[in-house]
């Protein structure tokens, strides 16, 4: 990590990064380079998915959610896809209540609002990978960030392989599921140190934590598992 962050002198020439200004700039950075698919339209899955998809709709119960699959069929038919991501389908749900319809900017601003949180989130997680994440004295508090962890964030923040799942309003399956992974694996980092420490049960807690996210990633896409 000392190495790398030598190599990158000439880029950030201080030691060490305020993490609130890290995140901040790897956030904006991340929704201005998706900003321009807010006005799109509803293309190739949205139509079934979404705007074909009676699930989405007042009239079907949401208890109907946990039977039916991502495309409103039910998960017993013989034709159904089988995928399960009913807390996906709940967002879209809360979307077309709050936009009053099946108007498709709603949808795409969250989106691309979620790539923005994970991209946040990734300074953390690069933080971990590269050397680990540093805490005040009565570790609470991320006080360091790595300039390694900024820029392998910016590069993820920008990255074109996200665009499918973000200019596509079904790729939002893709962005929850991996926004509760990431923080269900820096959840289960938090309980590793605190199990280091003599004294605490706090651990536990970070480890219950970390299941119940995992558990809602897998909820929002099967890939979470």
């Amino acid at each position: 990590m000392a190495v790398l962050d030598t190599d990158l002198d000439h880029i950030f020439p201080s030691s060490v990064l305020p993490p609130f200004w890290a995140k901040l700039v790897v956030g904006l950075v991340a929704i201005v380079c998706f900003a321009r698919s807010y006005d799109g339209d509803f293309v190739f899955d949205d139509s079934e998915a979404i705007v074909n998809n009676k699930d989405l709709q007042a009239e079907t119960p949401l208890g109907d959610l946990w039977h039916h699959d991502f495309w409103g069929s039910r998960l017993s038919s013989n034709t159904s896809h089988k995928s399960y991501r009913p807390l996906t389908v709940l967002t879209f749900r809360i979307n077309y209540y709050l936009s009053g319809g099946f108007h498709p900017v709603g949808f795409h601003v969250v989106n691309i609002l979620l790539h923005g949180g994970i991209s946040v989130l990734m300074v953390d997680v690069f933080s971990v990978l590269f050397g680990g994440l540093q805490y005040t004295s009565k570790g609470r508090r991320l006080h360091l960030a790595p300039r390694a962890s900024l820029l392998a964030a910016l590069l993820f923040a920008v990255h074109p392989v996200h665009t499918e799942c973000v200019a596509g309003v079904v790729g939002r399956a893709d962005l929850l599921c991996a926004l509760f992974f990431l923080l269900s694996f820096l959840g289960y980092c938090k309980a590793f140190r605190e199990s280091n420490k003599e004294g605490t049960y706090s651990s536990t807690f970070w480890v219950l934590l970390s299941i119940f996210l995992g558990a809602v990633a897998m909820l929002c896409k099967e890939q979470g598992i």
